[in-house]
Formats: structure tokens, C-alpha cells, sequence
């Protein structure tokens, strides 16, 4: 007689299977049915009076019912099911987690009948026409069941499958939004080792309700809390632990990037900051236009990066409504990402502060003193006249005549440029007018602090207006023309 190499233990896997939740029973049995060629799905399970039992019944329609009804009570038998990455079986094993549970049980198919009872296991010639049904008792308090009641709701029912619960259809629910994307999934080779394997599968996007959950589903079937935004729901067998309860790491960030991808310009503004958006952002495969769009919703239409090599570039952007990106803002994976989409330039590059070279280090084209014209000269003789009589300074101007140079004028180290190519003749040949002067303050204000956004700067400004005025009443003929 040949002995098995061992032997389970009913009661021992009952604990092991106690920690998933009772809702994990009605699943496993939801599951197999789905994984049938089905048209209809019927659960009921009803507490059975003034004990803490209740009745489960699971009952489809698959016309062939199941193919070996072994099946129902051999652990890790041969599945055909892990052929086919969009079967969700793997291991023969869900029904018989079940039974671990059962008190006893009955499972009918259109090859027979067998009977799990306190006394073992037995076979009867009884057959169903059509299909296959599974009746037990199972250990189950009155909250285990309100949990079961609430948690089956969870489910997302196949399309062209009508599931209904204790006689009530589960509604289908319409995804806000479906694609098509590669993920590893798990596929038997031909020696029946499950294999991972990277192929294409729909992705389906379901909004999530007032107080409830982000899950991860393996068609249909919830696998996770995610605590993202969406529920997602994968049309494949997803690598699962051997709980069968969670996903590794990788795998999530892959799927977290995935919908991110697409769904990054559904989203509200507040979205970007979650944990889930933040992982998929890190992530060498989200997509520039998702970066650009969390990088717009956390930071703002005008953002820029704060720039060590241009400090008063920094200062700049601020005054003008920019929002300063500050290297602690964002994970290594993000700034990659950023600088590849393009999703926030230097603040050097954007509102860089004014120097007397170009960029490149090269000179200002400056205009001779030569083909100065009247209205230059008097600007020129103004301006010194002034800073002597604002501030005591001695200053040095310069021409330029740089149409490459961006900027009207730059002041430092007692040195003012102005730019004849930005500010044009007329702007010289007016004299000193609201707009020479307003240019000419902000400058001198350079003398004092060359930050924009300093309290010394705007301490400055003010003096050198309020001096202003008051050389304007004492020596009027300074700020007349031909003075």
C-alpha cells in the first residue's frame, strides 16, 4: 500500500487561514467560479440561529462543471489554470483553505458529489445537469459576517458575468478610465513551474468612494489596500506573495507609475503631494508630460529651481511670482525627472540677475564715448550728478550697445551700465523723466544690497526717493533739461 509523504492538518491550516478574514473564504470560492466558463454566479450565506456558524453556498452555471473533482480536496495538484495568465487559480489550492474553516461541507458538480463531514471525506454518484456547487457550514461570528456582508461589495464582477449576493446583483461597475500596458504576471512553463513573464494586459481605473480604500484587484478580486487614489484593477494574474495578500514593492511602484502616467491630468492639485504620486514621480518611467503636470500642480504655473550659482537670480524670480524649487523639495528619482522633462529650468536661466557680460562670460558691446549723442550725454551727466548728490559715490557709466545682452541696466561696484539697444535713443533724449528716474533708482539701490528681496534693499529704495524729493525742491534745475 503506498503511504503519502504527509499529511495535513485540518485544524493547523485553520489557523494559518484564520488572519485573512472570513471575507477571504467568499472570495477564494467567487474566484473559481469567475475562473469557469460562467454566465451566472450565485452566493448566499445566511448565520445560522443562536450559534456562531454560518451557511455558505456558492453556485455557477459552467455547462461542464469541474473537470476532475479531485480537484476539490487535493492540495497543489496540477492546475490548468496556471497556463493562462487571465485565470486567477494558481495552486489548487483556494478550496481547500476553504474547508480548513468548514464544519462541513458539499461540493456538486456534473461529475459527482463529495462530502466533507466530522467523520471524513466520502463520494457520491449524485451529479448536477449543469455547472457546480459548493454548500458548507462555516465557523463565523455575527461580526465576521457583517464584515463579509461589507467587504463583498468590493468586488468588481466581470463583464457578461451577472454575481449576485444573497440574492441582490452586484452592480458592475464602469471604470473612469482603461489602457492597455506590460506588467509581469506569472505563467507555467512546461514543466508546471510558474514562471514570471512580462506581456500586455488591460488596466482598468475605478474612482474610489467617501471613506473607503484604494485596492489593488487581480481581475476582480481585491489583493491590497493601496492607500492611492484609485482603485486598479489588473486584467492578469498578478505576482503575489504566497498569502496570496500583497504584491512586492517593485511591482506596485510599476503599476502606482503606470496610472500616473495616464491619469496624471485627471487629477486635482492637492493629488500631487500623496505618497503614491510622489513614488511614481521618482520613477524612471513616468512619462514628461506626468512629471510636468505634478511638477505644475505642487509648484505652481510659474516655478523655477533655485539657482546656488545666481543668487540674486533667486531673489529675482521671487519679486516677479515665481515659486523657488529648493533641492530638499524633491527625491533624487524627481529631480532626474524634472531635468529630463524640462518641467522647471535654473532660476539663472530664467530670471537671471543683470551682470555687465553675457552669459558666456563674454564683453558687453559698449558704444564709444565718441558717438555719444546730446541726449546721452546729459543722461550720463545726470546720472553721476545724482549718485553724488544721493549717496556721495563717484560712479563710473557705461554704454552698452548689446542687442545679445537681455537686460536695460546693471549697477555694481560703483559702476552703472545702461543699455542703448534695450532702452532705445528716446528714453535717453527725454531727459530725466518718471521712467529715467524710476530705472535710475532701482539701480542705485544696488549700491547698498544687491538682494531684491532684502529689507535692506527696500529700506534704499525709500531713502534714496525720499532724497530724491527733497534735492528736486532744493536744486530743481538739476532735473531740467541742458542743466
Amino acid at each position: 500500500m503506498r503511504m503519502n509523504w504527509f499529511d495535513v492538518d485540518k485544524e493547523g491550516l485553520a489557523k494559518l487561514v484564520e488572519k485573512r478574514g472570513r471575507e477571504f473564504v467568499v472570495f477564494e470560492l467567487i474566484q473559481n467560479a469567475w475562473d469557469q466558463r460562467v454566465s451566472r454566479v450565485e452566493i448566499q450565506l445566511d448565520m445560522l440561529p443562536q450559534r456562531p456558524l454560518a451557511r455558505i453556498t456558492v453556485l455557477d452555471d459552467d455547462p461542464q462543471g469541474f473537470a476532475n473533482l479531485s480537484d476539490a480536496y487535493t492540495l497543489f495538484a496540477e492546475s490548468n489554470k496556471k497556463v493562462d495568465p487571465e485565470k486567477r487559480g494558481r495552486f489548487n489550492l483556494g478550496e481547500k483553505l476553504v474547508l480548513a474553516l468548514c464544519e462541513e461541507a458539499e461540493v456538486s458538480t456534473t461529475t459527482g458529489t463529495v462530502c466533507f463531514t466530522k467523520q471524513g471525506r466520502r463520494r457520491r454518484r449524485a451529479k448536477l445537469e449543469a455547472g457546480s456547487r459548493f454548500s458548507a457550514t462555516i465557523r463565523m461570528t455575527r461580526e465576521q459576517h457583517n464584515q463579509v456582508c461589507e467587504h463583498i461589495y468590493t468586488l468588481l464582477p466581470p463583464v457578461g458575468i451577472i454575481t449576485t449576493f444573497n440574492g441582490v446583483e452586484l452592480a458592475p461597475r464602469q471604470p473612469l478610465y482603461e489602457f492597455e500596458a506590460k506588467l509581469p504576471t506569472e505563467i507555467a512553463d512546461e514543466e508546471g513551474i510558474l514562471r514570471s513573464r512580462v506581456r500586455s494586459t488591460r488596466i482598468r481605473v475605478h474612482g474610489t468612494e467617501a471613506g473607503q480604500a484604494a485596492l489593488l484587484y487581480e481581475m476582480g478580486i481585491p489583493v491590497v489596500a493601496t492607500g492611492d487614489l484609485y482603485h486598479v484593477d489588473i486584467g492578469q494574474k498578478v505576482p503575489l506573495n504566497m498569502d496570496r495578500d500583497n504584491v512586492s514593492a517593485t511591482f506596485l511602484r510599476q503599476v502606482r507609475t503606470l496610472v500616473l502616467n495616464e491619469m496624471h491630468d485627471r487629477m486635482m492639485p492637492d493629488d500631487a503631494n500623496t505618497l503614491w504620486v510622489r513614488e511614481a514621480a521618482s520613477d524612471r518611467r513616468v512619462s514628461d508630460a506626468a512629471v510636468r503636470t505634478i511638477i505644475k500642480y505642487r509648484f505652481g504655473e510659474k516655478c523655477v529651481i533655485r539657482d546656488p550659482s545666481d543668487p540674486e537670480a533667486n531673489n529675482i524670480a521671487v519679486s516677479k511670482g515665481y515659486t523657488l524649487i529648493a533641492g530638499g523639495a524633491l527625491t533624487a528619482g524627481e529631480w532626474d525627472n524634472l531635468k529630463r522633462a524640462g518641467a522647471a529650468l535654473p532660476a539663472g536661466q530664467v530670471t537671471p540677475s543683470p551682470k555687465p557680460f553675457h552669459p558666456d562670460g563674454e564683453s558687453l558691446q559698449t558704444l564709444p564715448e565718441n558717438e555719444y549723442t546730446p541726449g546721452i550725454k546729459q543722461t550720463v551727466a545726470y546720472a553721476k550728478a545724482l549718485a553724488r548728490e544721493l549717496f556721495g559715490v563717484e560712479i563710473r557709466v557705461v554704454i552698452a550697445n548689446d542687442r545679445g545682452w537681455k537686460f536695460s541696466a546693471c549697477y555694481g561696484e560703483s559702476e552703472l551700465t545702461l543699455n542703448l539697444a534695450k532702452l532705445g535713443h528716446g528714453w535717453f533724449d527725454d531727459g530725466p523723466t518718471e521712467r529715467v528716474n524710476e530705472l535710475l533708482i532701482h539701480e542705485f539701490g544696488h549700491h547698498f544690497s544687491g538682494n531684491h528681496l532684502s529689507e535692506e534693499y527696500h529700506r534704499a529704495l525709500c531713502r534714496l526717493g525720499a532724497r530724491m524729493t527733497r534735492l528736486a525742491l532744493k536744486q530743481p534745475s538739476l532735473f531740467q533739461l541742458d542743466h
